[in-house]
């Protein structure tokens, strides 16, 4: 064989080395990076349905809170008008 055509042969070997690493990252590529997106989408659906949750729960614990100061406003209500009628008594005693 002569040296040009060994030259040749090489190049032609660097050329498919070369071109079939590039396929094999891009088929790589292909692979890994959807399955990236869907990791994401995955762990940020996790993420929503927490906040949902916790937000229903912020609901419901506001809903008692109301209830009950419903409930404490008319406790002081009836206390106020108790303590009409018990000032009432006191000056009709006087």
């Amino acid at each position: 064989m002569n040296p040009v055509q060994l030259a040749a042969d090489s190049s032609d070997g660097m050329i498919w080395s070369f071109g079939s690493m590039g396929f094999i990252l891009a088929c790589a590529l292909l692979v890994i990076w959807p399955t990236i997106a869907v990791w994401r989408a995955k762990t940020s659906m996790s993420r929503e349905s927490d906040y949902k949750s916790i937000a229903e729960k912020a609901v419901l614990t506001q809903q008692d809170m109301e209830r009950e100061l419903v409930e404490v406003r008319l406790q002081l209500n009836d206390m106020g008008d108790r303590v009409k009628s018990v000032e009432r008594v006191l000056k009709d005693v006087e």
